[in-house]
């Protein structure tokens, strides 16, 4: 269980991190010049697209050295990469620092591996949870104190943010060094060059491989739920990285209000992830929450595009929030009634690359849209998409009968 501990605080840091420095982003890139793309994309999407490319890398190389020294190494970058955005002077240094800080962010496979090797399988499901809780403690932290610690210059500035950011993850550097025994004995490790499936059982046939193009033929639903989940996650996308400046442009609202409002989203999704979406699923089905959830996000966005007064933010924001959580185990279980055991690992993979493609694409439309059509735009064009995912998510299975 301290290992455990450990595990969770080297996640959390990398949430809270993400968090503390995601609220003055946007700012800070308008202050040095950025065009409409580069406001929105420069954060979120720089970082969501270079952890993308990294989690794998930083996954397979877990499997060939062990998972203590990946986690070593991508603390130690994560402290470089929040030191150079809390001194870049420019903005091509400061999103090059955002692409390093994402990649560097990739350990998240190899502790989320870890975390399999230090419990057993009776244990396995509460281990992954507790590591997977930091994800939203961290992410709720870091922005309430992003939005204060980016207020203490004059203008909003990432050098508070960044400088806080840096001592986090030396602690979590130091305790991954001194606290973190290595878990992958040397006999269970994989060298590169050697392949990564176990070899098969004498007498049994081996699993053929399958392709993500052969899981997918053939299964419209399954392609439609894969659908449906890159679309909510392009509508969360857009809204959390446009939300700065419509909070900002229509309400006056400062970086600590803008702070305070992330935190009451991401607290909602860890309320609608842990507390809200067993009893729900077990009263009525994994479809009629994801589709209800849909429809709260859709509902959700659509209050964002007509909200006159705080109220209405605060509602908005809460109903999205709530939904959004419920939305992303709902459609995970759906996906995995819908797959075949023997290619069920490929689907999960292509099913997990949606929801991270989706935090890539919306950001990178937020910007020139929220710009050039008007505030409202993103929301509109979001819910518009969203509607379309509630359909696409109608033709799917219920669990199926035991």
């Amino acid at each position: 269980m301290k290992r455990l501990g450990v595990l969770w605080l080297v996640v959390f840091i990398s949430l809270a991190g993400f968090g503390i420095t995601t609220i003055p982003f946007p700012f800070v890139a308008e202050s040095m010049g950025a065009s409409d793309f580069w406001k929105t994309f420069g954060g979120a999407g720089v970082f969501s697209l270079f952890q993308l490319v990294a989690t794998p890398i930083w996954g397979r190389a877990s499997d060939a050295y062990g998972r203590k020294p990946i986690l070593v190494l991508s603390s130690a970058g994560t402290v470089l990469a929040f030191l150079w955005l809390a001194y870049a002077p420019t903005l091509e240094s400061l999103l090059i620092a955002r692409a390093f800080g994402g990649a560097m962010s990739g350990n998240l496979a190899a502790a989320f591996a870890y975390a399999t090797d230090v419990t057993e399988n009776k244990d396995r499901a509460k281990g992954l949870g507790i590591v997977a809780s930091a994800f939203g403690v961290g992410f709720a932290v870091g922005p309430p104190l992003g939005g204060f610690l980016s207020t203490l210059d004059v203008v909003p500035s990432m050098y508070w943010p960044g400088l806080a950011s840096a001592g986090l993850s030396a602690i979590a550097f130091l305790g991954t060094v001194f606290l973190l025994p290595e878990s992958l004995p040397q006999a269970l490790r994989k060298p590169f060059g050697k392949s990564k499936e176990p070899p098969p059982v004498e007498g049994e046939a081996a699993a053929p491989k399958v392709t993500p193009w052969q899981a997918f033929r053939g299964n419209p639903v399954l392609m439609g739920l894969v659908g449906a989940s890159l679309i909510v996650a392009v509508a969360g996308g857009a809204m959390q990285s446009v939300f700065q400046f419509w909070g900002r442009d229509l309400f006056n609202y400062s970086l600590r209000d803008i702070g305070l409002h992330f935190m009451a989203f991401a607290l909602l999704s860890a309320i609608g992830q842990a507390g809200l979406i067993g009893p729900l699923t077990r009263r009525f089905g994994e479809k009629h929450v994801a589709v209800a959830s849909i429809i709260g996000v859709t509902v959700g966005l659509a209050l964002f595009a007509v909200a006159q007064n705080d109220a209405m933010v605060w509602i908005a924001i809460s109903l999205f929030g709530l939904a959004n959580g419920l939305f992303l185990p709902a459609i995970s279980s759906l996906v995995s009634f819908e797959s075949d055991p023997r290619s069920r690992g490929t689907v999960m993979g292509m099913f997990n690359a949606s929801s991270s493609a989706g935090r890539i694409v919306g950001p990178a439309l937020s910007g020139p849209i929220y710009f050039k059509l008007g505030p409202a735009a993103p929301f509109i064009l979001s819910a518009l998409l969203t509607a379309v995912g509630a359909v696409l998510l109608s033709r799917a299975h219920d669990k199926p009968s035991s």
